[in-house]
């Protein structure tokens, strides 16, 4: 341990020491402070807090990703090139001491980086809201909404399978598939076609979720009701309706205007906390003549408040310093394996991937026959199939075998990559949703110990086995 920490010690003054930490200081205090200013939302609320969280911790957790990778790779290849790192191993110094302090050392400059961006966003957000020009109501609202820290709680689908094979059963009956066509991408389409009609709601109908309330409390709560639907008319602008919910055997309505494409609220206040179940209807009354279309699964949410949105907030801001370390562990095993312009390539290709991390995520988990079957037609033969001078070009065995690789090379980077590809700390926190702490506490165990340690445990292999070209002493 004293090895350990009198190597990091010592980055940490020639980190404190470089040009390059106080240029990062000023970029982030520009991120938390001047950013902000500049910012325009929606004109509302909800707006504001979204775009201040997102944006402002956004820049500041990019510019510290990459700072940290860069830092990780100048830790241990730099001092390969300029001979000083030959001096440290020729001491009696494990290998693996000198990897875990210089991760210590960034992990502490990360620590400070990061405790000054969140209270500096978290101070800036409060002054804009207190100047916050608009309904009184409306802001208060956004407090109870967005600035909060709220469970989803989502209503079961219902069982459609049923449904899905008789309408499979008709269309076969009706002939055979195009062969493009695979046996899942037509389950999958009529899935959503079934699950269409089911959360559509007709002028002068209504449709009702059941949610089970996990949490009940010791005193009286609230509940939010979040929906947002659209409409078969198009340009209207609202449709009115009846929202109701039946908890604990009460039943409490609200008459509203549902507008499509934008998300609806309703607060109810004082929930028995002996509840339960709870059941919300909505009634279409009609206007317009128009039919709602709801979403299966985001269509209409229930929301259930937990803790406090500092807790949130420190809650987030933990899922970033984690998601930081893992970073540093990468970058100082890339500059154990690399010299640092390689090292500097392979982490500018991994921050790429994951600026495309929506659609790598996406493209990684679809079903693989379906994702063939998209992709191989733009590597056809150019020859027609059969004598029909209009039939469809049909895809080369080079093109169906490049589709494949394609999808094995998105998997399998979805599969390594897969705890930075899926981190939503930020969406939830500008949202308002509640970030559990068994996620942190898993992110912890996973991206704070167990990602690091084998990356340790490798770059100490490494450091082991590579031969270095001692110093000119001379």
């Amino acid at each position: 341990m004293k090895a350990i920490a009198a190597i990091a010690l010592l980055a940490l003054r020639n980190a404190l020491r470089s040009r390059v930490i106080l240029v990062l200081f000023l970029l982030l205090l520009t991120a938390g402070v001047l950013l902000p200013l500049t910012l325009r939302s929606d004109g509302t609320p909800d707006g504001l807090i979204r775009i201040h969280l997102a944006y402002t911790l956004g820049i500041a957790s990019f510019l510290l990703t990459l700072s940290t990778l860069w830092a990780g790779c100048a830790a241990l290849s730099q001092e390969a090139e300029d001979k000083t790192l030959q001096l440290l191993i020729v001491k009696p110094v494990p290998r693996l001491s000198i990897w875990m302090g210089k991760w210590v050392a960034l992990l502490v400059i990360n620590a400070l980086l990061l405790a000054l961006v969140g209270v500096t966003a978290a101070v800036t957000l409060q002054m804009k809201l207190r100047r916050a020009e608009g309904d009184p109501a409306a802001l208060a609202l956004a407090r109870k909404t967005t600035l909060a820290s709220l469970q989803p709680l989502r209503a079961a689908l219902p069982d459609i399978e049923k449904e899905v094979q008789a309408a499979y059963d008709d269309l076969r009956a009706q002939g055979p598939l195009p062969p493009e066509m695979t046996q899942a991408s037509v389950f999958a389409s009529l899935r959503r076609t079934v699950l269409a009609r089911h959360y559509s709601v007709a002028p002068g109908a209504s449709h009702s979720w059941s949610f089970a309330l996990p949490h009940p409390s010791d005193n009286p709560a609230s509940l939010m009701i979040q929906y947002k639907c659209d409409s078969s008319v198009p340009g209207a602008a609202d449709v009115h309706s009846t929202l109701s919910l039946q908890v604990a055997g009460m039943t409490v309505t609200r008459e509203g205007l549902a507008m499509p494409g934008t998300v609806q609220t309703v607060l109810f206040s004082n929930i028995p906390p002996e509840a339960s179940t709870a059941n919300v209807t909505l009634l279409n009354h009609g206007t317009h003549d128009a039919t709602l279309f709801f979403d299966p699964a985001e269509g209409l949410i229930l929301r259930q408040p937990m803790g406090t949105f500092t807790g949130n907030y420190l809650r987030a801001l933990g899922q970033l310093y984690l998601r930081l370390a893992l970073f540093a562990a990468i970058g100082v095993t890339l500059g154990t394996l690399f010299s640092m312009p390689v090292a500097t390539f392979i982490t500018l290709v991994l921050l790429l991937i994951l600026q495309l991390s929506t659609f790598v995520s996406a493209a990684a988990q679809v079903d693989r026959a379906d994702f063939v079957a998209k992709v191989a037609p733009f590597g056809a033969t150019g020859h027609t199939h059969g004598d029909a001078e209009d039939a469809p070009d049909q895809p080369s065995i080079l093109a169906r075998g490049a589709a494949n690789l394609l999808f094995i090379a998105y998997r399998g980077t979805y599969l390594t990559l897969r705890p930075l590809l899926e981190d939503r700390s930020l969406e939830d926190l500008s949202t308002g949703t509640f970030i559990p702490p068994r996620d942190l506490l898993r992110n912890f165990l996973q991206q704070g110990l167990f990602l690091p340690l084998l990356l340790a445990l490798f770059s100490t292999a490494i450091l082991r086995r590579r031969e270095w070209a001692l110093p000119n002493i001379n």
